[in-house]
């Protein structure tokens, strides 16, 4: 009975589910059997190259597009009109903001209030206190700069308080004091609110600095995805080890509690767990028989890691 209640209670966790989706124009297939899970509380980093299918992934996640194949689940309902439902929880800034030149911040922003059955008296002056826009909320769309353009994006999308938020490449193009800002007001959601968040982008780096866990997407398939301590463990600095029999030798470094390591290849294995002393490993290996061609240490910064796992896992 606990076990059978344990089990519905992880489920009713997952805010988003996708399964073997696709997506084909034409001839051209954008997804590959997407499989991707985001659980309540996720800051959900979606990492790939400009075209890798990011954008179209999260219009079929809000039914800007039909997907050819597979299926969503949003808050444990699938399709139909009960996930269309569903999607008053979501808030969405997907490419570009759509806000109108002529009008002004609150202008806009009492529109999008109009058309979204958004009620509450103050939720405008709330949206652009939050965003920082509360002075500016008289001045016109078209004056805005990138970065106040982007965030008036965001106090769009939090119009409804919405549960999960999903914003495409929301710091393209903004400046470092932009960056930093944004950032800071999706922690703020996180953190505060207890937003689930989706968000894309081709720069790792700064994606790293918000989320908690990653999906690499390259040429319409999700490659990987991983927590962010699996992806430091993977990008931090580790001992590279190249020797004749890595069976033998994971045994060994298990013997000697040396949990945090990787066999890479049939000769290669990377030891990631700090304070490992070199000469005692080396003495242990020799004393197995195990030869060892090469002991160094290596590292990788994340977009090198990126790469790499894009062109090992079949990207370009």
């Amino acid at each position: 009975m606990s076990t059978e209640a344990s089990k519905e209670e992880v489920k009713m966790e997952n805010v988003l589910k996708i399964k073997g989706l696709n997506k084909r124009y034409g001839k051209q297939q954008a997804l590959h059997d997407v499989d991707l899970t985001i659980a309540k509380g996720d800051i959900y980093g979606l990492v790939g190259r400009n075209g890798a299918g990011k954008t179209t992934l999260l219009k079929a996640i809000v039914q800007l597009i039909q997907p050819t194949s597979g299926s969503l689940q949003l808050f444990d309902v699938e399709g139909g009109k009960a996930y269309t439902q569903m999607l008053k929880r979501v808030g969405n800034v997907i490419e570009t903001p759509v806000a109108y030149d002529q009008l002004t911040a609150e202008q806009n922003l009492n529109y999008y209030c109009k058309i979204s059955g958004v009620v509450e008296p103050e939720a405008v002056s709330k949206a652009l206190a939050f965003v920082g826009l509360t002075n500016v909320g008289h001045k016109k769309y078209r004056d805005f700069s990138l970065g106040m353009k982007q965030k008036l994006g965001l106090a769009i999308a939090l119009l409804n308080q919405p549960d999960f938020l999903i914003l495409d490449e929301p710091i393209n193009g903004l400046d470092p004091v932009a960056i930093v800002e944004f950032r800071e007001l999706l922690l703020r959601l996180n953190q505060e609110r207890g937003m689930t968040i989706l968000i894309s982008s081709h720069i790792l780096e700064e994606l790293y600095l918000v989320a908690t866990r990653f999906g690499v997407i390259s040429e319409g398939r999700l490659i990987k995805e991983m927590t962010k301590h699996e992806f430091d463990l993977m990008a931090k600095r580790f001992i590279q080890l190249e020797v004749d029999d890595v069976a033998t030798a994971s045994r060994l470094l298990e013997s000697q509690l040396i949990s945090e390591y990787k066999v890479v290849s049939d000769h290669k294995i990377h030891i990631y767990q700090e304070n490992v002393l070199i000469r005692d490993l080396v003495r242990q290996l020799v004393y197995e028989g195990i030869a060892i061609d090469r002991i160094s240490f290596e590292g990788e910064n994340l977009e090198s890691y990126f790469k790499e796992l894009v062109t090992s896992e079949g990207g370009n």
